[in-house]
């Protein structure tokens, strides 16, 4: 049985751009290394694999979680030309619970980070959708009174 989230992993040409996007949210950097060889290959089913992985941690998130960046040398990583469509089969977002839904989306926007749509009120929340690294969609919610 699954009890909580540990983290995700998004493959991405632009490290920079998907850092700041990371960082705006309080993510930090917390290792940098190179995956290649027999072991990776046969993990991840990616033949002849050589990828830069950064992992961005949540700082002071209780449970850990993080998000590992892949930024691949090889093989060449193909466009996936439905990313931001939501109505395609697949990853559809990603949400976070913000404290503070204007400030962060302040501190987005400061990083250069364009909102998808207008923030909204649905239930018990405050939401808005971001695009994120390599056109994924993020949703931040902030829990009403």
């Amino acid at each position: 049985m699954a009890v909580t989230p540990n983290h995700m992993s998004i493959v991405v040409n632009d490290v920079d751009a998907a850092q700041r996007f990371l960082s705006a949210l309080g993510f930090e950097e917390f290792s940098r290394k190179v995956i290649s060889g027999p072991v990776m290959e046969e993990y991840l089913g990616v033949p002849d694999i050589e990828a830069e992985h950064i992992t961005m941690v949540l700082k002071d998130a209780d449970p850990y979680f993080d998000i590992q960046l892949l930024k691949y040398h090889r093989p060449i990583s193909p466009q996936n030309e439905h990313i931001r469509d939501l109505s395609a089969i697949g990853f559809n977002h990603f949400a976070f619970a913000v404290d503070d839904l204007d400030k962060t989306l302040g501190a987005l926007t400061d990083a250069g980070v364009e909102m998808r749509n207008k923030t909204m009120e649905f239930r018990d929340y405050r939401m808005a959708f971001v695009w994120g690294p390599e056109g994924l969609t993020f949703e931040l919610v902030e829990k009403l009174a």
